[in-house]
């Protein structure tokens, strides 16, 4: 019987041991994840909106000055038509404020359910990122509409990636890019570079703005073509640097910062339906920041840099340690303080 006791104590003890070590990881895991350097310069804007409804928040541009509404974010859910919310400016009614304003889109009287990826805007239209489509939307129309209608897309553009993951307007030119990552999310293999003796596996395609043509851009094939590093889920310019948000599933995001060099020239070629266009090599960095998982895209205005994160949607916020739930600014001028 004195055995038979030993033995029962031994192994509660190995089960005591075994779930406090559990636990212990648990806590951690839970708890433990912070970015102390984007904490020091990061603030809370706005709320995520449709976060309730089962979105999954994707991208994010900042809306023309002096309207009801300051932001678009895009999003999917499944199932479901893919949507556009319309977060309010500051200074507008409370009860605008109030209420999570979206739209969906049709095409030739069809919903529109490709996952959608990033947004942007000009003074006039919406650009959204849609499989291998750039949709184009009157802004107009889509302020006009009630909250939840389906407003029909204006016409479109296709380009050669496989899928475009995100979209920026900056100075007179559409920025359309494509995200990489190995085994799930490959790319064409001449898109495969050397830069900074690493090798960048995805393009940004740059393309000439004219709204009087069809889908918005002046050439089908891109003015400039820009490599870029794995697992870009956003891009953001201003005149003197290129910011990168690269994000996928639990480990740390980063925001990588480079060297605005796009006004100079480049021995370096690409080819794209038979042309050959210049191209630029992301390699001069300037900073990177860690920041929490799962950032998405980014936009400027003002001298911020505004994130959007998706680590509070319904598909990830169980088994994510640091769920961010608003719009998160850091001032561009703390994150040059920085290089």
């Amino acid at each position: 019987m004195k055995n038979h006791s030993r033995a029962v104590n031994a192994i509660l003890w190995t089960l005591i041991v075994v779930l406090s070590a559990i636990a212990v990881f648990l806590g951690i895991w839970w708890f433990g994840s912070h970015s102390p350097d984007f904490d020091a310069v990061a603030e809370r804007e706005k709320r995520i909106p449709g976060l309730d409804s089962g979105l999954s928040p994707q991208g994010l541009c900042t809306l023309p000055d002096g309207g009801p509404y300051a932001f678009a974010m895009s999003g999917y859910i499944s199932g479901k038509p893919s949507r556009i919310y319309l977060i309010p400016a500051d200074d507008v009614a409370s009860e605008i404020k109030q209420v999570e304003h979206y739209v969906t889109f049709t095409e030739n009287g069809e919903d529109i359910d490709t996952h959608f990826g990033g947004v942007t805007c000009s003074e006039n239209y919406m650009y959204i990122a849609s499989g291998k489509k750039i949709i184009r939307i009157s802004l107009e129309k889509i302020l006009a509409a009630n909250n939840g209608a389906a407003v029909e897309i204006d016409d479109f553009f296709e380009t050669d990636f496989r899928s475009n993951a995100y979209c920026y307007i900056f100075d007179g030119m559409l920025y359309v890019g494509e995200f990489y990552r190995p085994g799930n999310y490959e790319t064409d293999p001449s898109h495969h570079m050397e830069a900074g003796g690493k090798i960048n596996h995805a393009l940004v395609y740059v393309y000439p703005m004219d709204e009087e043509c069809e889908g918005g851009v002046a050439d089908m094939v891109p003015a400039k073509v820009i490599s870029v590093c794995d697992e870009v889920q956003g891009i953001a310019l201003d005149a003197k640097s290129i910011y990168l948000s690269c994000s996928y599933g639990l480990p740390a995001s980063r925001l990588k910062i480079y060297k605005n060099r796009l006004g100079e020239e480049t021995a370096e070629t690409f080819t794209v339906n038979g042309k050959n266009v210049p191209l630029y090599l992301l390699e001069d960095r300037e900073a990177d920041l860690t920041m929490p998982c799962m950032s998405e895209e980014i936009c400027l205005r003002s001298g911020k840099l505004f994130i959007l994160f998706e680590s509070m949607s319904g598909k990830y916020r169980w088994v994510v340690r640091n769920r961010i739930s608003d719009i998160v600014s850091i001032e561009t001028a703390k994150l040059q303080a920085a290089e």
